[in-house]
């Protein structure tokens, strides 16, 4: 039990919050609503970019491909498939919610965690992580400004110097300080502790965002509608297994091996929430207030998704493609 409690602690705690702040999101709204997403963002970037070993990174910064197509599926791959998927969602908050969902970078925790738990390449998912870290002040608003700019007043400069200073300069710092030997010794010796702390700051986040849709759902599903709901979830998850899949698929066909092809998948198909509240809020929110249910959708649904796909992955003997697990967790 104990066992089970620390390797699915986390996705027990998502799925609690999830549930509590939708069932009765006047009482969780207050609690998180004091909550600033952009220093939640910075504070968990920071973390884990701190905990973050440069020693590990150096053969696959080396080596850079596949992370390099890791990034081509998340900034290229991902945010087309999320826009034709969006053109078959009647409501425009719901098309502009899952398009940002889809633009922003990739997660940083889930990604590599549910790449050790697979058996992947860690490396190959942290350099990803840090590519599209470090583009995404660029990619995120350009992806934005050319899909959504003409509903909403973006200023795609502002949008760039913002996520600089929220996405780039936590990660700077974060390596900085493990120049420092005894900051650096404290975070090899905790680095367990120091990466759940990060993984409770996501989690706020998503407790902060499930308490919006929990409120906005309460005097807006008369207007949306339960059917375009539901449609808007079924799109958030298919434009999210499509990419898991594609990047597995096309890594293979690159010649990647398997660790670097897991990676690859989810690297390239996971999206962070942290940033995509921030951007909503920013930016969004006055014009398509329910644009931040697609959000809400596809990160918990990659979560619970990817965690599955992880735990099939890493116990396949075969060794596990993915349509071989797709028939498997199909089976009664």
């Amino acid at each position: 039990m104990k066992s089970f409690l620390a390797q699915r602690w986390f996705l027990l705690a998502l799925v609690a919050s999830v549930t509590c702040a939708l069932v009765a999101p006047s009482l969780v709204a207050p609690i998180t609503r004091p909550l600033p997403p952009h220093i939640v963002v910075a504070a968990a970037l920071f973390i884990m970019a701190w905990t973050m070993p440069r020693g590990h990174l150096r053969d696959e910064l080396a080596r850079p491909w596949a992370a390099g197509w890791a990034m081509v599926v998340s900034y290229g791959v991902l945010p087309s498939v999320a826009w034709l998927a969006g053109g078959l969602s009647p409501a425009l908050d719901l098309r502009v919610g899952l398009l940002l969902a889809a633009s922003v970078p990739c997660t940083l925790a889930s990604c590599v965690l549910w790449t050790r738990m697979a058996g992947g390449n860690e490396a190959t998912a942290l350099v990803a992580v840090l590519g599209c870290t470090f583009a995404s002040w660029l990619v995120t608003p350009i992806w934005l400004a050319a899909t959504t700019g003409s509903d909403v007043q973006l200023d795609p400069l502002r949008m760039m110097i913002d996520l600089a200073l929220t996405l780039l300069v936590p990660v700077l710092m974060g390596q900085l300080v493990r120049l420092w030997a005894p900051a650096r010794q404290l975070a090899n010796e905790r680095k367990t502790l120091l990466s759940a702390i990060a993984q409770l700051f996501v989690l706020a986040i998503v407790l902060k965002t499930a308490a919006q849709v929990g409120i906005r759902l309460e005097g807006g599903v008369a207007a949306v509608g339960i059917a375009n709901l539901a449609l808007s979830g079924t799109l958030a998850m298919a434009t999210h297994i499509a990419a898991l899949f594609i990047g597995y698929y096309s890594a293979a066909t690159l010649g990647f091996d398997r660790p670097r092809c897991i990676a690859i998948a989810f690297s390239g198909s996971q999206k962070t929430l942290p940033v995509s509240v921030y951007l909503f809020e920013s930016y969004y929110e006055s014009a398509h207030p329910l644009a931040i249910i697609p959000l809400l959708f596809f990160h918990v649904g990659q979560l619970l998704f990817d965690s599955l796909v992880a735990h099939q992955w890493r116990d396949d003997s075969k060794p596990g493609e993915p349509h071989d697990i797709m028939s498997k967790m199909q089976e009664p």
